[in-house]
Protein backbone atom coordinates (compact mmCIF):
# COMPACT_ATOMS: atom_id res chain seq x y z
CA UNK A 1 0.00 0.00 0.00
CA UNK A 2 1.39 3.58 -1.01
CA UNK A 3 1.49 6.67 0.70
CA UNK A 4 -1.40 7.51 -1.55
CA UNK A 5 -4.09 4.41 -0.82
CA UNK A 6 -3.16 5.66 3.01
CA UNK A 7 -3.46 9.38 3.23
CA UNK A 8 -4.72 11.00 0.35
CA UNK A 9 -9.03 11.21 0.40
CA UNK A 10 -10.80 8.81 -1.60
CA UNK A 11 -11.61 9.64 -4.80
CA UNK A 12 -9.33 12.92 -4.73
CA UNK A 13 -6.40 13.25 -7.03
CA UNK A 14 -3.35 14.27 -4.90
CA UNK A 15 -2.01 17.79 -5.91
CA UNK A 16 2.04 16.91 -7.56
CA UNK A 17 3.99 19.36 -5.35
CA UNK A 18 2.43 17.18 -2.36
CA UNK A 19 4.38 13.87 -3.51
CA UNK A 20 7.19 16.36 -4.22
CA UNK A 21 7.19 17.61 -1.12
CA UNK A 22 7.23 14.30 0.45
CA UNK A 23 9.88 12.66 -2.04
CA UNK A 24 12.33 15.17 -0.79
CA UNK A 25 11.75 15.01 2.83
CA UNK A 26 12.33 11.28 2.57
CA UNK A 27 15.34 11.15 0.43
CA UNK A 28 16.98 13.69 3.25
CA UNK A 29 15.89 10.68 5.77
CA UNK A 30 17.42 8.10 3.59
CA UNK A 31 20.79 9.92 3.19
CA UNK A 32 21.01 11.20 6.62
CA UNK A 33 21.00 7.39 7.81
CA UNK A 34 23.30 6.53 5.33
CA UNK A 35 25.43 9.37 6.75
CA UNK A 36 24.92 8.06 9.81
CA UNK A 37 25.74 4.32 9.46
CA UNK A 38 28.73 5.14 7.64
CA UNK A 39 29.81 7.32 10.04
CA UNK A 40 29.88 5.14 12.64
CA UNK A 41 31.97 2.91 11.04
CA UNK A 42 34.22 6.06 10.38
CA UNK A 43 33.72 5.98 6.09
CA UNK A 44 31.21 8.99 5.78
CA UNK A 45 34.13 11.45 4.82
CA UNK A 46 33.09 14.91 4.55
CA UNK A 47 29.25 14.34 4.67
CA UNK A 48 29.70 13.54 8.51
CA UNK A 49 29.58 17.06 9.82
CA UNK A 50 27.18 18.10 7.28
CA UNK A 51 24.63 15.84 8.49
CA UNK A 52 23.34 17.97 10.95
CA UNK A 53 22.91 20.78 9.22
CA UNK A 54 19.72 19.37 7.79
CA UNK A 55 18.48 18.65 10.73
CA UNK A 56 15.46 21.17 10.57
CA UNK A 57 14.83 20.37 7.22
CA UNK A 58 14.02 16.93 6.91
CA UNK A 59 10.95 16.09 9.72
CA UNK A 60 9.12 19.35 9.72
CA UNK A 61 8.54 18.89 6.24
CA UNK A 62 7.43 15.87 6.76
CA UNK A 63 5.02 16.06 9.22
CA UNK A 64 3.69 19.35 7.98
CA UNK A 65 3.04 17.35 4.17
CA UNK A 66 1.98 14.53 6.55
CA UNK A 67 -0.62 16.93 8.20
CA UNK A 68 -1.83 18.70 5.44
CA UNK A 69 -3.20 15.00 4.25
CA UNK A 70 -4.47 14.89 7.47
CA UNK A 71 -6.83 17.23 7.33
CA UNK A 72 -10.09 15.45 5.81
CA UNK A 73 -9.34 12.23 8.03
CA UNK A 74 -9.62 13.93 11.60
CA UNK A 75 -12.97 14.73 10.95
CA UNK A 76 -14.41 10.94 10.96
CA UNK A 77 -15.40 9.71 14.00
CA UNK A 78 -12.60 8.33 15.98
CA UNK A 79 -13.22 4.39 14.98
CA UNK A 80 -13.31 5.30 11.84
CA UNK A 81 -10.34 7.02 11.76
CA UNK A 82 -8.31 4.33 13.69
CA UNK A 83 -9.45 1.53 11.06
CA UNK A 84 -8.96 3.84 8.09
CA UNK A 85 -5.72 5.56 8.68
CA UNK A 86 -4.12 4.30 12.43
CA UNK A 87 -4.64 0.36 12.26
CA UNK A 88 -2.45 -0.01 9.41
CA UNK A 89 0.61 2.26 10.76
CA UNK A 90 0.47 0.71 14.21
CA UNK A 91 0.96 -3.08 12.93
CA UNK A 92 3.42 -2.12 10.66
CA UNK A 93 5.54 -0.23 13.20
CA UNK A 94 5.72 -3.24 15.35
CA UNK A 95 5.98 -5.60 12.53
CA UNK A 96 8.69 -3.99 10.94
CA UNK A 97 10.21 -2.87 14.42
CA UNK A 98 10.16 -6.98 15.23
CA UNK A 99 12.05 -7.50 11.96
CA UNK A 100 14.71 -5.04 12.08
CA UNK A 101 15.36 -6.02 15.84
CA UNK A 102 16.01 -9.23 15.31
CA UNK A 103 18.20 -8.51 11.73
CA UNK A 104 20.56 -6.00 13.72
CA UNK A 105 20.57 -8.88 16.59
CA UNK A 106 22.22 -11.00 13.92
CA UNK A 107 24.36 -8.12 12.36
CA UNK A 108 27.53 -8.30 13.95
CA UNK A 109 28.43 -4.87 16.06
CA UNK A 110 28.46 -1.76 14.11
CA UNK A 111 30.87 0.64 15.83
CA UNK A 112 32.58 0.90 19.55
CA UNK A 113 29.36 0.91 21.11
CA UNK A 114 28.39 -2.76 21.63
CA UNK A 115 25.02 -4.42 20.24
CA UNK A 116 22.94 -3.01 17.21
CA UNK A 117 19.30 -3.82 19.17
CA UNK A 118 18.45 -5.16 22.19
CA UNK A 119 15.97 -8.03 23.06
CA UNK A 120 14.41 -5.69 25.59
CA UNK A 121 13.13 -3.42 22.31
CA UNK A 122 10.76 -5.93 21.56
CA UNK A 123 9.06 -5.58 24.45
CA UNK A 124 9.39 -1.68 25.06
CA UNK A 125 8.60 -0.93 21.29
CA UNK A 126 5.33 1.56 22.29
CA UNK A 127 7.25 2.82 25.40
CA UNK A 128 10.51 3.57 23.58
CA UNK A 129 9.93 4.19 20.54
CA UNK A 130 12.04 2.70 17.76
CA UNK A 131 15.30 4.94 16.44
CA UNK A 132 14.24 4.00 13.03
CA UNK A 133 10.95 3.87 12.85
CA UNK A 134 9.41 6.09 15.22
CA UNK A 135 8.06 8.53 12.40
CA UNK A 136 5.06 5.81 11.39
CA UNK A 137 4.11 5.85 15.55
CA UNK A 138 4.23 9.03 15.92
CA UNK A 139 1.52 9.60 13.36
CA UNK A 140 -1.15 7.56 15.07
CA UNK A 141 -0.53 9.67 18.14
CA UNK A 142 -0.55 13.08 15.88
CA UNK A 143 -3.72 12.30 14.62
CA UNK A 144 -5.19 11.16 17.90
CA UNK A 145 -4.22 14.77 19.15
CA UNK A 146 -5.52 16.02 16.23
CA UNK A 147 -8.70 14.85 16.69
CA UNK A 148 -9.12 15.55 20.39
CA UNK A 149 -8.27 19.32 19.72
CA UNK A 150 -10.52 19.49 16.12
CA UNK A 151 -12.98 21.73 17.39
CA UNK A 152 -10.38 24.09 19.73
CA UNK A 153 -9.14 27.18 18.94
CA UNK A 154 -5.97 27.26 16.28
CA UNK A 155 -4.17 29.40 18.25
CA UNK A 156 -4.53 27.75 21.31
CA UNK A 157 -3.23 23.94 19.90
CA UNK A 158 -0.38 26.18 18.25
CA UNK A 159 0.61 27.96 21.32
CA UNK A 160 0.58 24.76 23.40
CA UNK A 161 2.10 22.57 20.95
CA UNK A 162 4.65 25.41 19.75
CA UNK A 163 5.55 25.48 23.47
CA UNK A 164 6.51 21.67 23.83
CA UNK A 165 8.30 21.91 20.43
CA UNK A 166 10.78 24.79 22.40
CA UNK A 167 10.68 23.11 25.46
CA UNK A 168 11.98 20.24 23.44
CA UNK A 169 14.26 21.62 21.24
CA UNK A 170 16.25 23.71 23.75
CA UNK A 171 16.15 20.88 25.62
CA UNK A 172 14.62 22.18 28.81
CA UNK A 173 12.92 18.96 28.01
CA UNK A 174 14.75 16.11 27.15
CA UNK A 175 14.25 11.85 27.51
CA UNK A 176 16.89 10.93 24.88
CA UNK A 177 14.66 8.80 22.95
CA UNK A 178 12.39 10.08 20.11
CA UNK A 179 9.86 11.09 22.14
CA UNK A 180 11.85 14.24 22.00
CA UNK A 181 11.53 14.35 18.35
CA UNK A 182 7.65 13.30 18.61
CA UNK A 183 7.57 16.59 21.03
CA UNK A 184 9.21 19.13 18.36
CA UNK A 185 7.55 17.97 15.49
CA UNK A 186 4.17 17.78 16.56
CA UNK A 187 3.09 21.49 16.14
CA UNK A 188 4.08 21.08 12.12
CA UNK A 189 1.51 18.50 11.70
CA UNK A 190 -1.03 20.13 13.87
CA UNK A 191 -0.57 23.80 11.56
CA UNK A 192 -0.58 22.01 8.45
CA UNK A 193 -4.48 20.95 9.15
CA UNK A 194 -5.04 24.70 9.61
CA UNK A 195 -3.18 25.84 7.85
CA UNK A 196 -3.56 23.22 4.69
CA UNK A 197 -6.03 25.47 2.90
CA UNK A 198 -4.01 28.73 2.76
CA UNK A 199 -1.06 27.51 1.40
CA UNK A 200 -2.49 25.52 -1.84
CA UNK A 201 -4.17 29.03 -2.21
CA UNK A 202 -0.75 30.29 -2.32
CA UNK A 203 0.93 27.76 -4.54
CA UNK A 204 0.12 29.27 -7.76
CA UNK A 205 1.54 32.50 -7.05
CA UNK A 206 5.31 30.77 -6.20
CA UNK A 207 7.81 31.33 -8.50
CA UNK A 208 11.23 30.86 -8.89
CA UNK A 209 13.02 33.90 -7.49
CA UNK A 210 10.53 32.53 -3.99
CA UNK A 211 12.61 29.81 -3.98
CA UNK A 212 16.16 31.60 -4.85
CA UNK A 213 15.30 33.93 -1.55
CA UNK A 214 13.53 31.95 0.85
CA UNK A 215 16.60 29.29 -0.09
CA UNK A 216 19.71 31.95 0.74
CA UNK A 217 17.58 33.24 3.87
CA UNK A 218 17.01 29.35 5.35
CA UNK A 219 21.08 28.83 4.27
CA UNK A 220 22.42 31.85 6.22
CA UNK A 221 20.81 31.31 9.20
CA UNK A 222 21.55 27.40 9.63
CA UNK A 223 24.98 28.93 9.24
CA UNK A 224 24.40 31.21 11.74
CA UNK A 225 22.76 28.60 14.02
CA UNK A 226 25.83 26.08 13.54
CA UNK A 227 28.47 28.52 13.97
CA UNK A 228 27.45 30.48 17.08
CA UNK A 229 26.01 27.59 18.62
CA UNK A 230 22.24 28.34 19.10
CA UNK A 231 20.78 25.00 18.09
CA UNK A 232 19.59 25.10 22.44
CA UNK A 233 18.85 28.17 22.17
CA UNK A 234 14.55 28.65 23.18
CA UNK A 235 12.89 29.34 19.99
CA UNK A 236 15.71 29.25 17.39
CA UNK A 237 15.33 25.57 16.58
CA UNK A 238 11.58 26.02 16.11
CA UNK A 239 12.07 29.40 13.65
CA UNK A 240 14.26 27.85 11.51
CA UNK A 241 12.09 24.66 10.86
CA UNK A 242 9.20 27.68 9.97
CA UNK A 243 11.71 28.53 7.07
CA UNK A 244 12.86 25.05 6.66
CA UNK A 245 9.35 23.89 5.44
CA UNK A 246 8.51 27.09 3.62
CA UNK A 247 11.94 25.90 1.25
CA UNK A 248 11.05 22.56 1.00
CA UNK A 249 7.27 23.69 0.14
CA UNK A 250 8.25 25.99 -2.60
CA UNK A 251 11.36 23.99 -3.80
CA UNK A 252 8.43 21.42 -4.63
CA UNK A 253 6.38 23.38 -6.16
CA UNK A 254 8.93 24.71 -9.11
CA UNK A 255 10.29 21.38 -9.38
CA UNK A 256 6.44 19.73 -9.94
CA UNK A 257 6.30 21.94 -12.79
CA UNK A 258 9.28 20.08 -14.73
CA UNK A 259 8.94 16.62 -15.56
CA UNK A 260 12.20 16.17 -15.97
CA UNK A 261 11.79 15.79 -11.84
CA UNK A 262 8.48 13.30 -11.65
CA UNK A 263 10.85 10.90 -10.52
CA UNK A 264 11.10 12.44 -6.61
CA UNK A 265 7.12 12.49 -7.34
CA UNK A 266 6.99 8.48 -7.94
CA UNK A 267 9.39 8.42 -4.44
CA UNK A 268 6.91 10.92 -2.53
CA UNK A 269 4.53 8.77 -3.39
CA UNK A 270 6.28 5.74 -2.06
CA UNK A 271 7.56 7.23 1.32
CA UNK A 272 5.94 4.26 3.41
CA UNK A 273 7.73 1.39 2.17
CA UNK A 274 10.93 3.38 1.47
CA UNK A 275 10.93 4.20 4.94
CA UNK A 276 10.15 0.63 6.35
CA UNK A 277 13.00 -0.66 4.17
CA UNK A 278 16.02 1.14 3.60
CA UNK A 279 17.97 0.66 6.87
CA UNK A 280 18.41 -3.05 6.10
CA UNK A 281 20.91 -2.95 3.39
CA UNK A 282 22.67 0.27 5.01
CA UNK A 283 22.84 -2.05 8.43
CA UNK A 284 23.87 -4.85 6.72
CA UNK A 285 26.65 -3.11 4.02
CA UNK A 286 28.26 -0.95 7.56
CA UNK A 287 28.71 -4.28 9.50
CA UNK A 288 30.30 -6.09 5.73
CA UNK A 289 32.56 -2.78 5.92
CA UNK A 290 33.42 -3.09 9.56
CA UNK A 291 34.10 -6.56 9.22
CA UNK A 292 36.36 -6.53 6.22
CA UNK A 293 38.52 -3.76 8.08
CA UNK A 294 37.51 -1.67 4.74
CA UNK A 295 39.52 2.04 4.11
CA UNK A 296 38.28 4.30 1.75
CA UNK A 297 40.22 7.64 0.43
CA UNK A 298 38.22 10.86 1.40
CA UNK A 299 36.89 11.59 -1.81
CA UNK A 300 35.24 7.86 -2.18
CA UNK A 301 34.27 8.13 1.32
CA UNK A 302 32.45 11.37 0.83
CA UNK A 303 30.95 10.00 -2.14
CA UNK A 304 29.44 6.51 -0.36
CA UNK A 305 26.57 8.37 1.28
CA UNK A 306 25.23 9.73 -1.74
CA UNK A 307 25.67 6.13 -3.26
CA UNK A 308 24.37 4.01 -0.24
CA UNK A 309 21.27 6.47 0.11
CA UNK A 310 20.41 5.63 -4.09
CA UNK A 311 21.13 1.74 -3.30
CA UNK A 312 18.79 1.84 -0.51
CA UNK A 313 16.14 3.37 -1.92
CA UNK A 314 15.79 1.97 -5.17
CA UNK A 315 16.12 -2.09 -3.39
CA UNK A 316 13.20 -0.61 -0.52
CA UNK A 317 11.32 0.52 -4.07
CA UNK A 318 12.21 -3.13 -5.41
CA UNK A 319 11.27 -4.91 -1.77
CA UNK A 320 7.93 -3.41 -2.45
CA UNK A 321 7.18 -4.11 -6.03
CA UNK A 322 8.27 -7.97 -5.06
CA UNK A 323 5.55 -8.22 -2.16
CA UNK A 324 2.79 -5.19 -1.88
CA UNK A 325 0.83 -7.94 -2.62
CA UNK A 326 1.84 -10.68 -0.15
CA UNK A 327 -0.45 -10.23 2.73
CA UNK A 328 0.73 -8.66 6.29
CA UNK A 329 4.30 -7.22 5.02
CA UNK A 330 2.95 -3.90 4.13
CA UNK A 331 -0.45 -4.56 4.26
CA UNK A 332 -2.59 -5.53 7.36
CA UNK A 333 -3.04 -9.69 6.93
CA UNK A 334 -6.70 -9.32 7.15
CA UNK A 335 -8.62 -6.81 5.41
CA UNK A 336 -11.35 -6.67 7.46
CA UNK A 337 -9.14 -4.66 10.30
CA UNK A 338 -9.40 -1.55 8.20
CA UNK A 339 -12.40 -2.09 5.88
CA UNK A 340 -15.34 0.39 6.82
CA UNK A 341 -18.71 -0.85 6.68
CA UNK A 342 -20.58 0.26 3.93
CA UNK A 343 -22.63 3.11 5.59
CA UNK A 344 -19.52 5.10 6.53
CA UNK A 345 -17.77 4.20 3.17
CA UNK A 346 -21.17 5.93 1.74
CA UNK A 347 -21.66 8.77 4.14
CA UNK A 348 -17.36 9.35 3.07
CA UNK A 349 -18.18 9.31 -0.28
CA UNK A 350 -21.45 11.84 -0.24
CA UNK A 351 -18.90 14.00 2.26
CA UNK A 352 -16.17 13.88 -0.50
CA UNK A 353 -18.44 15.12 -3.10
CA UNK A 354 -20.06 17.45 -1.43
Amino acid sequence: MTDSAVFAARGTPREAWIDVAKGIAITLVVLYHAVMYLDAVGLAGAMAPLNPLLDTFRMPLFFFMSGILAAKAIRLPYWELFRKRMSLLLYLYAVWVAAQTLFLLALPPIGPDGPNARWTDLVTLFIRPSSNLWFIYALPIFLTVAWLTRRWHPLIVMSITGALAVLFGSQILHTATPWDKMGRYLVFFLAAIWLGPRVRRLIPRLRLWHVAVLCGVYGSVVLIMVKQSLTRVPFVLLVVSILAVLVGISVAVVLSRTPLFDFVRVLGSHTLPIYLVHTLPMTAFAAILLAGGVTLPEGVATALPLLLCGAAILLALAVYRRFAAVPGVFTVPVTSWVALPSRAVRAEQTETSA
